[in-house]
């Protein structure tokens, strides 16, 4: 039996077009929220992320078959391409399935939520009900998303995922905004012309998968593989569940407790600074592949230099975050609404910079075949995230969401950490908090044009740059890892 030797690009490299994927998104975001919120107003708008929300989370329907497919090909990196094909074919065709019998049962559950749960204004209800059927087209492409994704991710083919991904995103976000300004502001007709956005990701995503797995056989399942591929899934699936719950709860809860337009002045602030995890988000992309075929001791070694790095190079970052929001959202959107949004936004941001730092040792696991901790950990913050969420909303409106989902990925990440068995980064974590604290403490009681509030910034970033060279490990990373392991 033969096998082929896969060239294998470095973490930096991978890291790098990760980020350079992430980052057209965020852009695209920058670029089209003002557009749509002039041209079919907050109500509308507040609804279509709503739908999105609800899209993203019956994304569960893929049964964790993405990460398990791109643990298992991960693994057999040099493996007969044969034996690859048989784990795409098998984890592609049962996501096609199951993500046709998500979208029924979101149909369902959306109409059901938005005729009675939701508090969306009367003209827009006859919208929504015309919408809501092409969900179940939609689903079965986001789970053929995940699970593309996760054989390039797998193959360590990013730069053929992210292209996929780029052009995907650019038509989902950008079809339905042509559409607007030619006077087409109804949902019946933006919501589809986003999911033909989808279509074209999934086209391009399997050219990229047929030409690396590579596929040559005609597409069957391999009933061996099931169990397996179940088992890790189902974790994942655990974790796919309680996770989108933990992460758009708030903004249920605020559309049923507050209204539309109070969606809106959270998910703008919220969509804005998490595109700030875009830095994290593809060091771990690039990192879980080797988690899963490193040994023990390699893994752990470059867990710890991961976690070091990220926060040696993000601790700054969430310091200048913090200082230009405000005046950023106030050229963005508006002072009206940048009012009710900066402070969400300088609250999340302190959760932004601990959840970075829990992509690490969340990867960590996964990789190593312990999906089941995080999906525990989860499972274990629902319930008190549910009570704290609908408390804080009450007592503080959006701004207690952001306190209450701050607390939340707090709690996940000493989590994390500590089933890592990780525990050496906790002094440089305290140190580099201090500026981070003192930023937002900083932001809350200077007005943000003041001259006091730009030196004390300026002061303040310095800091947290100091902090960062002695944080950063001598031999970083990026660095470390251009070399690949045999």
């Amino acid at each position: 039996m033969t096998t082929s030797s896969h060239p294998r690009p470095s973490v930096a490299r991978s890291t790098l077009i990760n980020l350079a994927g992430a980052i057209v998104p965020a852009l695209l975001l920058l670029f089209t929220v003002p557009h749509y919120l002039a041209l079919i107003g907050e109500a509308r708008y507040g609804v279509l992320a709503l739908v999105w929300l609800l899209l993203g989370y019956f994304g569960i329907f893929d049964l964790g078959f993405g990460r398990a497919v791109a643990n298992k090909i991960a693994a057999l990196h040099d493996a007969p391409a044969k034996v690859r094909e048989d784990v795409f074919w098998t984890g592609w065709l049962i996501s096609l399935a199951t993500g046709l019998l998500g979208g029924l049962l979101l149909y369902g559950v959306g109409s059901w939520l938005f005729a009675y749960v939701f508090h969306v204004p009367t003209y827009l209800r006859s919208e929504v009900e015309a919408a809501m059927p092409w969900l179940v087209l939609a689903l079965p492409l986001a789970t053929s998303l995940s699970l593309l994704a996760g054989t390039l991710e797998g193959r360590q083919a990013f730069l053929s995922m992210n292209v996929g991904q780029i052009a995907g995103t650019v038509a989902y976000q950008l079809l339905p905004l042509g559409l607007a300004f030619a006077g087409y502001h109804s949902l019946a007709v933006l919501i589809p012309a986003a999911i033909g956005g989808r279509l074209v990701s999934v086209l391009l995503l399997f050219q990229a998968s047929r030409q690396q797995v590579p596929l040559r056989s005609v597409p069957r399942v391999d009933t061996s593989l099931i169990k397996p591929l179940f088992r890790y899934g189902g974790w994942i699936t655990v974790t796919g569940a309680i996770s989108p719950l933990l992460t758009v709860f708030d903004r249920f809860l605020i559309g049923s407790q507050i209204g539309m337009a109070a969606v809106t002045a959270y998910t703008v602030p919220y969509s804005l600074v998490t595109y700030l995890s875009v830095l994290p988000g593809s060091l771990q992309t690039a990192l879980f592949p080797n988690f899963s075929r490193l040994s023990t001791a390699e893994a752990l070694d470059l867990l710890r230099r991961s976690l070091l790095t990220i926060l040696a190079v993000f601790s700054p970052v969430i310091v200048l975050a913090e200082l230009l929001v405000k005046p950023f959202l106030i050229l963005w959107i508006g002072a009206k609404l940048a009012a009710e949004a900066a402070p969400v936004a300088q609250i999340l941001l302190l959760g932004i910079w601990i959840n970075a730092i829990a992509y690490m040792p969340f990867a960590y696991l996964q990789g190593r075949g312990r999906p089941d901790l995080p999906a525990r950990f989860h499972l274990l913050e629902l319930a008190p995230y549910g009570v704290l969420l609908w408390l804080g909303i009450g007592w503080l409106g959006i701004a207690g969401a952001a306190w209450v989902w701050t607390l939340r990925v707090t709690a996940d990440y000493f989590l994390l950490v500590l089933a890592a068995k990780v525990r050496a980064i906790h002094p440089m974590l305290i140190f580099s908090l201090l500026p981070v604290l003192a930023v937002f403490v900083t932001a809350q009681i200077l007005p943000y044009d003041s001259q006091d509030y730009g030196w004390m910034g300026i002061c303040l970033f310095l800091i947290a740059m100091l902090l960062s060279y002695y944080t950063l490990p001598k031999s970083i990373v990026l660095t470390a890892l251009r070399r690949n392991h045999p």
